[in-house]
């Protein structure tokens, strides 16, 4: 199981200049990679209570996020609870499938 201890230890500095502070993590399979963001101005997440999610196709590239999530009604989910986060991740990731990118 994938915990949000995981995911905020997995954590990278977030790549845009306009997120100082911020941090991501990038977690998938084959199939789909989550985007885990949060922790700065700008984000839809403080990354400690709540996250901003995004899902992709691995291989496309494209946004996932409402078809396994269709009540984001949104490319990404914005402050998403720690525990729905870590719900939504290990419904969609099996632990052994999965790769921090």
């Amino acid at each position: 199981m994938i915990t949000i201890e995981d995911i905020i230890s997995y954590s990278k500095s977030h790549p845009s200049s306009g997120a100082e502070g911020g941090r991501q993590t990038v977690i998938g399979n084959d199939k789909i990679q989550f985007s885990i963001i949060g922790g700065s101005r700008g984000l839809y997440g403080d990354f400690i209570d709540t996250f901003e999610v995004a899902i992709f196709d691995t291989e496309t590239g494209e946004f996932r996020t409402q078809f396994f999530h269709p009540e984001a009604g949104d490319d990404v989910i914005a402050y998403m609870e720690k525990k729905d986060v870590e719900d939504l991740v290990n419904k969609l990731i099996k632990n052994k499938d999965f790769q921090v990118r």
